[in-house]
């Protein structure tokens, strides 16, 4: 599939739409970065809070996404407010150092997951609810697709990935049935592994959750690298970030939450101070200096969407903000 298959159609509604730039608090002339562009509604809002004397940064793996916001932000481009980056947000550190940019971001915004676009077009191969080519791959120009790994994997193998990426409590069951089912037919499609599944596995059908939905999740995941890719996201972010520059993160389930949560509260030293002796007397000073705290936490509970969000927009139900304010300089991590 090339980019000119939907030209000008990347179509994603932004969870959280305000809320995630707003956290950010920017001001006109600063430097901001949107990890995850999809259709450009958070780029958007960033090049217009920033002004004219602004910029911002927008990374994308998907190709098609890219060559949509050419032509959406072709203005802005051209008067070099707004820098497209096709590569996974993994490559922040090393990206915005060619930039010259280290230290000098006063945002980075990540939306984490899969976009309307990916779930909603039936030729990416990530949905049930759409037959098509079982690929899931973001980058379709390398990589391998989830047709093949399930072709080529062991059994264990497996269900080792839909138990870890998609915390499914049956995965060696569906794991034997993927490997007999492939000996006599190959799955091609995203209804042909689908239907395996709710043939096989119990499901009420009254459920909002169909039981294919973690084993589709797990091999997105594992496909895209996604945990990866966050990990080196929250590992680097910090250091691209001037002293008061904020991290915000959205994620969607509970894999990303917990990884974005624990290393949000590492940066702000709290789980180093949870280990501080506690019958020694010690100031403020001194627990800032033992925890080394580089960051402080803006809310201290996730920001969730509004029942009117998650009505006109059902996907955004399980969605939620992290965000820390960098308090000190983050050594350079590319």
């Amino acid at each position: 599939m090339t980019s000119d298959s939907f030209p000008n159609s990347y179509q994603h509604v932004s969870v959280l739409f305000r809320e995630s730039v707003d956290i950010l608090s920017p001001e006109a002339g600063s430097i901001l970065v949107d990890c995850t562009l999809g259709g450009g509604g958070h780029t958007a809002l960033m090049l217009e809070l920033v002004g004219p004397t602004g910029r911002v940064v927008a990374f994308d793996r998907d190709i098609i996404a890219i060559d949509n916001a050419k032509v959406r932000f072709s203005k802005d481009i051209s008067s070099g407010r707004l820098i497209l980056i096709h590569s996974p947000f993994g490559e922040l550190s090393s990206q915005l150092k060619k930039l010259d940019l280290i230290g000098r971001v006063s945002g980075v915004l990540a939306d984490i997951g899969v976009s309307s676009h990916h779930l909603d077009i039936a030729a990416r191969g990530f949905s049930f609810m759409n037959d098509g080519p079982l690929d899931m791959r973001m980058d379709q120009s390398q990589g391998e697709s989830a047709a093949e790994f399930l072709a080529s994997a062991t059994e264990q193998d497996i269900a080792d990935v839909i138990f870890k990426f998609g915390e499914e409590p049956k995965s060696r069951f569906i794991a034997k049935l993927i490997c007999e089912r492939r000996d006599t037919s190959p799955f091609k499609t995203t209804k042909q592994l689908a239907d395996l599944i709710a043939s096989k596995v119990f499901w009420k059908e009254a459920s909002r959750k169909h039981p294919a939905t973690r084993t589709f999740q797990a091999l997105r995941v594992y496909v895209n690298n996604e945990l990866g890719e966050l990990k080196s996201l929250l590992n680097s972010a910090p250091s691209v970030l001037r002293i008061g520059g904020v991290l915000a993160i959205i994620t969607f389930h509970s894999l990303e939450d917990r990884l974005t949560k624990v290393s949000m509260l590492t940066l702000t030293g709290k789980t180093k101070r949870q280990s501080l002796p506690r019958d020694i007397p010690l100031t403020s000073a001194d627990i800032d200096r033992l925890s080394e705290s580089v960051a402080e936490v803006i809310k201290p509970f996730p920001q969730m969407p509004t029942e009117n969000e998650v009505r006109s927009n059902p996907r955004a139900r399980s969605a939620k903000l992290r965000a820390i304010r960098l308090t000190m300089e983050c050594p350079i991590i590319v």
